[in-house]
């Protein structure tokens, strides 16, 4: 899942963007300007349609009249989809590789730039030590950004640090 094109300078700070289904890994670079890309991460199944993992939709119930209940299969708010087993063990493999590179001292702080609710469950698969590394948490898709406009948006994120 995880690739490494670089390797990253000891004591830098990683930006991490990411999406349900990727996610990608830049530091700033000490001489030049611009960032390198260290590390992509790809779950393409978190991207598939549930029927294409195997998943039919539940039978339809008629439930009586005011019910919240959609489905005879519908118990709780908890999507259960086998795109959703995806997305989330996707996730937390991130956060697991985040918290091996802290600990190999790799990196000293971490910046999230994602959706809420990836950002959120990235950092609630963090240990608590590299919960603390956590300096920035920025609510944005930029996966699918060319180079130049992620470069200028971590830079406009950096100052604002």
């Amino acid at each position: 899942m995880p690739n490494t094109p670089s390797k990253a300078e000891p004591g830098s700070q990683w930006f991490i963007l990411a999406n349900g289904s990727r996610a990608q890994a830049y530091a700033k670079r000490k001489q030049d300007s611009g960032y390198d890309q260290l590390r992509i991460w790809d779950a393409p199944e978190a991207r598939m349609r549930d029927a294409e993992l195997g998943e039919d939709k539940p039978g339809r119930a008629f439930a009586g009249a005011g019910a919240a209940q959609r489905s005879a299969m519908e118990r709780d708010g908890k999507d259960d989809s086998p795109k959703e087993h995806a997305k989330r063990d996707f996730l937390e493999a991130l956060a697991h590789d985040l918290a091996a590179a802290l600990t190999a001292k790799e990196m000293d702080s971490i910046a999230i730039i994602a959706p809420a609710p990836v950002a959120q469950a990235i950092i609630a698969h963090l240990p608590g030590p590299a919960r603390e590394a956590v300096l920035r948490e920025d609510h944005h898709d930029l996966t699918s950004l060319p180079h130049a406009d992620v470069f200028a948006r971590l830079d406009a994120l950096r100052h604002h640090l």
